[in-house]
């Protein structure tokens, strides 16, 4: 009798512990041991125009196609988590890939900017993130159905060996402030059953005169940020989970 007693706790001792190994019952979005994961998201990077004739989107997808899934082709596309915390700020990064790029285009400066033509357009491996998570407290799945949050964002490209960033972070809840630049926008456009948003739309803003982009600063990264004048950017994402 005291055996088979041993051997019940002893069996149900090993099944408490694979059902906390397993994590069985735990929500998506709770912290792991090693912190909290990385959520995989498909992101679109639409086109508009001919790039021949200056009628696309300064920033949109590559010759390839205009999606980008998670590690496919050595591509990260997630909503960031983290070991302490999860930011859940939207990123693409194909700076790991060797077939997929963004373009980029910056054949619209800003008069007197002082701007840098570092080139007309080219793809590049790329980084963006947009970070909502400076805005709202929870970030991209936070956000309610059909509401338009503004989010601080960042276009990061290596270019003839050299680091840059367009940046467009401004106002009072930006961590930095480039008060010329404009914030993205970021509108819910599906929720879950659990009323989460799983769905985003990525614009820019529209300005005074009525045309629908963002001002950006390009910034040289190889020593310290240094200032490489302003650019106009059009731009056009979607992002789902999955």
């Amino acid at each position: 009798m005291r055996i088979h007693h041993c051997l019940r706790e002893a069996t149900a001792s090993a099944s408490a512990l694979i059902l906390v190994l397993a994590g069985l019952g735990a929500p998506t979005n709770a912290r792991i041991a090693h912190g909290y994961p990385d959520i995989p998201v498909t992101s679109i990077l639409n086109d508009a125009g001919d790039v021949t004739q200056s009628t696309n989107y300064r920033v949109q997808s590559d010759s390839i196609g205009s999606s980008y899934f998670n590690g496919v082709n050595s591509v990260s596309s997630i909503l960031q988590g983290g070991q302490n915390s999860a930011s859940r700020d939207w990123i693409l990064d194909t700076r790991s890939s060797t077939t997929r790029t963004v373009l980029i285009d910056l054949r619209a400066p800003v008069p007197n900017s002082g701007a840098t033509l570092l080139f007309a357009w080219e793809l590049l491996p790329t980084r963006i993130i947009v970070k909502c998570h400076e805005t709202l407290s929870g970030s991209f799945p936070a956000i309610h159905l059909n509401q338009t949050v503004s989010c601080p964002m960042a276009v990061r490209f290596t270019f003839a060996g050299a680091d840059y960033h367009l940046a467009m972070s401004s106002g009072p809840g930006a961590v930095i402030n480039y008060p010329e630049t404009n914030d993205a926008l970021v509108t819910c456009t599906a929720v879950n059953a659990s009323g989460q948003c799983n769905a985003w739309k990525i614009f820019p803003i529209t300005q005074a005169d009525g045309t629908v982009q963002n001002v950006a600063r390009l910034e040289s990264l190889t020593r310290g940020a240094v200032g490489k004048g302003d650019f106009y950017l059009t731009f056009n994402f979607n992002v789902t989970n999955p």
